[in-house]
């Protein structure tokens, strides 16, 4: 079995005597034997020697401002104000960017927004439009009890005005017409109307008195 040689730190640590006591006697009995790690050993303490007793290396004035010219300019540490006021710098266009575009997201239909305003309004359009039609179901049940007072539109119905005093003479209900264009009859309001069912509405007003 070949035998084992102690590495380079090994001998440099013996020779700078930074070796255990086991260790140290192991790596002694080892140079004892062996000639090439004995001769290392001579040549790193030869070293050793001739860098202890070399004069310290003093630079002169002048190589020492090459030396500090030559060296890479450093930065300026930053503030931490500086940071901050740099970091709102970028943040606050960002931040006024995504307000607008959760502005044009919530207010554009194309993006589902107003649509509650819509819906709302459409709610109560529907919802003016109900109570618009009781109150002329009202208005009709109100008409067919008792006579309307003089001057109470009924219906606004087509052309001539001539043709619907005519209408109105054949079902018995006597009528005329105004200056304005209208037409004024006779009776009762759900007569009349009953009159005109079958007329298409237009700009002739029918009024009762």
């Amino acid at each position: 079995m070949a035998e084992k040689h102690p590495d380079e730190f090994e001998l440099l640590s013996y020779v700078e005597e930074e070796l255990a006591t086991d260790a140290r006697q192991d790596v002694a009995e080892h140079l004892v034997a062996c000639r090439s790690c004995a001769e290392h050993v001579r040549r790193l303490e030869a070293a050793r020697t001739a860098l202890r007793a070399a004069p310290p290396l003093e630079l002169s004035d002048e190589r020492r401002a090459r030396m500090l010219a030559a060296l890479p300019d450093r930065r300026p540490r930053r503030r931490l104000s500086e940071y901050l006021r740099r970091g709102l710098l970028i943040a606050a266009p960002v931040a006024v960017a995504a307000a607008l575009a959760t502005v044009v997201f919530t207010t554009d239909p194309q993006f589902g927004g107003g649509d509650d305003d819509e819906g709302a309004a459409i709610a109560e359009d529907d919802g003016g439009g109900r109570e618009l039609e009781q109150a002329t179901e009202a208005e009709e049940g109100a008409d067919a009890a008792t006579p309307m007072t003089a001057g109470t539109l009924v219906r606004s119905v087509a052309g001539p005005a001539s043709a619907v005093v005519d209408l109105l003479a054949a079902e018995g209900i006597s009528a005329e017409v105004s200056a304005d264009g209208s037409v004024t009859a006779q009776g009762t309001a759900a007569d009349v109307r009953a009159a005109l069912e079958g007329r298409p509405g237009g700009i002739v007003a029918v009024y009762v008195k």
